[in-house]
């Protein structure tokens, strides 16, 4: 009697672990589409980025390379 109350106390506890790591690894499966969008707006945040830096070294190179000695030097 004793050791079938046990059993079926650790079954019980086993099965509640299982489920509950499914529902997390379901969570996350469904939080992908997020991450991708969240990774998609960080690459075009530094591409424009990258593309303002351009610009304003277009606009005022002397200044940037003020700028870049004051840094390096």
């Amino acid at each position: 009697q004793s050791d079938m109350q046990s059993w079926e106390e650790q079954s019980q506890g086993a099965i509640y672990t299982v489920e509950y790591a499914c529902s997390a690894i379901k969570s996350m499966t469904d939080s992908s589409v997020y991450f991708k969008s969240i990774d998609s707006l960080l690459k075009h945040s530094i591409a424009i980025k990258e593309q303002l830096n351009a610009a304003q070294g277009r606009r005022y190179p002397a200044e940037s390379r003020e700028k870049n000695s004051r840094i390096t030097g």
